[in-house]
């Protein structure tokens, strides 16, 4: 061990050795303050940190999140091309032995630690292969192994599933790491799935078990699961002819670093290692004003959440964060796959992950840019155009689901925001093997919690919330939120044939005035407004949030799912910026907390009038599991659109020339 420390120590010195002549190529290697850490940088915290004795020299200090310390907002829209701008990292370490959470802010430039304070009482984003202690502490529990022969199941066939956090329906103590598992046969058959009806909550700080629970019911069989495996995959169908996308004269945009810069747009992108994919200095070109116009400093997806809806303890308490415990599972680089994650027109471009470890990830090909056929971008009798959409695109994989994130940014002012849905359905095991009833599993008047898609093999229903945070600068900072609803007019002598409908803008001055729903009877809709910037023809410069189809979240407000996420209880929010207030359901959701984030927030009730505003998003799908869509799902998506409303004083794509044509070979 003392040989392995005075190691680390050493490449910790040569490492701090590189700090001026990296803090001389930094103005150099940067073309903007908002550029993500690359592999070096995040190689320099770890460092400093071993350095500062602030981290073991051993496996036991975890990295949950190493990040860019994005600068301030004013220092950012303030910086020039050229100049000189701060450059700091920060760090979320957990130091599994002592069960401790802190953070470290480290300045990029000189290699110096900035900050280092603990953060009590809290669970880091992440989950940790040290976790997988639970099957250690579980395995001689007594009530376990009797629940286990009481069903005449050998104990030391089994282990403990890898089970889900316990957060606010924990017994331990606040600020103690806990799970509830359930056990699975060590046979690689059969250990994906899970004996149903026993339960263990394990306190894995004081590393005991806190209770086990034995319903004696649930299937409890060995049970194989047919899932998706892409190696067995037989090809058995006519492949379609090809149809390839070129781009013969070049693309129609440009990239110069982390910004993307076409004809109608630029903007910069980063992958975060929390958020995923990141969207900021978001400018559309006026082509009738000749001028650059600001529409949005930074979006992203701001927390991910899944829920299941069957009663068995353990799917019930699957409430998977995946954003705010996860961290989108991006402690694995995940590759596109050329010309199917996107078309073979695209640029693939690099991303910089990190591990447990602290070790730098680096994929080549995980984010794509390219261009897309849109439709038609107008038409009337025999006069069309061609669309031509800007695109850019990321996937994670988070365990049994693959979510692919892409920003679609349309020629005329349109940004379309798409969430996409693929991969396999969760499952449980029960004891029918149709869906026909009387079977003896649970059901609520007769019908079940899911859809079976093999013999004892339940795909549960669930419900699928995307919370994204948008930004909005509007022609600038100083903005106002309102919302937009049509109705009918009353039958009068000023309407006698009764069809007239008007549409009412409401101006919210708070922020609890902004807690709204969505309503497709009202074409709801709702805008980020500048009153100093109009067109010439009285409008107000603003961008509507255009919402999806609006699902309310099924479990009631006494469910653990509302103590953690009281923000997916309504679908849209507004608040003052903050630079401190990211993640709707808190920053550790991890933790055995309540009502923590923008529900918290908001209390305060600050203005949201003619100032910096922040519009938050709350997209969802119900998936109630079809047996087409096993082994694997066909991709679903989820959108938002984000629309200029007076942003402009008429179609700013009226002049598109007609596309040339393309001779045939």
């Amino acid at each position: 061990m003392k040989k392995r420390a005075t190691i680390f120590f050493l490449l910790a010195f040569t490492l701090l050795g590189y700090a001026n002549s990296f803090a001389q190529q930094t103005a150099m290697q940067y073309r903007h303050p908002l550029d993500p850490l690359d592999s070096m940088e995040i190689k320099l915290i770890k460092q400093v940190l071993l350095q500062e004795n602030k981290i073991r020299a051993d496996s036991s200090s975890l990295f949950s999140i190493i990040n860019l310390k994005e600068p301030p907002k004013a220092e950012v829209l303030a910086y020039k091309p050229g100049e000189t701008f701060r450059r700091e990292g920060y760090a979320m370490v957990y130091d599994f032995p002592s069960n401790t959470l802190a953070k470290a802010v480290v300045d990029l430039k000189t290699g110096k630690l900035l900050s280092f304070y603990k953060i009590p009482g809290k669970q880091p984003v992440g989950s940790f292969k040290g976790d997988t202690i639970v099957s250690e502490i579980v395995k001689n529990n007594k009530e376990w192994n009797d629940a286990l022969r009481k069903r005449g199941i050998n104990p030391d066939s089994v282990k403990s599933h890898r089970g889900t956090f316990a957060a606010d329906i924990g017994l331990a103590p606040v600020g103690h790491r806990e799970r509830i598992v359930s056990p699975a046969y060590k046979n690689k058959d059969f250990y994906e799935m899970p004996i149903a009806g026993i339960y263990a909550y394990i306190d894995i700080t004081d590393k005991k078990v806190l209770k086990v629970i034995d319903t004696g019911k649930g299937y409890d069989k060995p049970t194989a699961v047919s899932y998706f495996d892409g190696k067995k995959i037989v090809p058995d169908l006519q492949a379609p002819k090809p149809i390839v996308i070129t781009q013969p004269e070049g693309t129609n945009y440009r990239i110069e670093g982390n910004q993307i810069i076409s004809p109608f747009w630029k903007f910069r992108f980063g992958i975060h290692n929390r958020e995923g994919l990141v969207i900021s200095d978001v400018q559309y070109y006026d082509h009738a004003q000749k001028k650059w116009r600001y529409i949005m400093y930074r979006g992203g997806l701001a927390e991910m959440i899944v829920n299941y809806g069957s009663p068995d303890l353990l799917n019930a308490a699957n409430n998977y964060f995946d954003v705010g415990v996860y961290r989108l599972f991006q402690n694995v680089a995940r590759p596109l796959t050329y010309g199917a994650d996107a078309p073979e027109n695209a640029t693939y471009l690099p991303s910089t992950l990190h591990n447990e470890w602290g070790s730098p990830l680096k994929s080549d090909s995980s984010v794509a840019v390219f261009e897309e056929y849109g439709g038609v971008l107008w038409r009337h009798e025999n006069h069309s155009r061609k669309a031509t959409n800007l695109a850019i695109k990321y996937y994670i994989t988070a365990g049994n689901y693959d979510y692919g994130f892409k920003w679609i940014f349309k020629e005329d002012g349109v940004i379309v925001v798409e969430t996409e849905l693929n991969g396999y359905p969760h499952v449980r095991a029960v004891n029918r093997t149709q869906d026909i009833p009387a079977t003896g599993d649970e059901t609520h008047d007769g019908n079940y919690y899911g859809t079976i898609v093999e013999p004892h093999v339940e795909a549960n229903n669930h419900q699928h919330w995307f919370v994204y945070r948008f930004d909005l600068d509007v022609d600038g900072q100083q903005n106002s939120v309102g919302e937009m609803n049509t109705s009918a007019v009353p039958r009068s002598t000023e309407n006698p044939l009764g069809s007239t409908l008007v549409a009412r803008t409401t101006m919210f001055t708070k922020e609890k005035e902004a807690q709204r729903d969505a309503n497709i009877a009202s074409n709801r809709s709702w805008m980020v407004m500048n009153h100093h910037v109009m067109n010439k023809y009285g409008h107000h410069s603003s961008y509507m949030l255009m919402p999806t189809a609006g699902i309310t979240p099924l479990p009631d407000r006494n469910s653990s799912l509302f103590n953690r996420a009281e923000v997916l209880y309504h679908h849209f929010w507004a608040t003052p910026y903050n630079p401190d207030e990211m993640y709707p359901a808190g920053d550790y959701p991890t933790t055995k907390q309540k009502g923590q984030g923008l529900p918290e927030w908001s209390k305060q009730n600050r203005s949201i009038d003619n100032t910096d505003v922040v519009v938050w998003y709350v997209g969802g799908v119900t998936h109630i599991v079809r047996p087409e869509e096993w082994p694997i799902m066909n991709q679903h998506s989820v959108a938002v659109h984000l629309m200029p409303m007076g942003f402009m004083s008429s179609n700013p794509v009226l002049g598109m020339p007609a596309s040339k044509p393309v001779s045939k070979k």
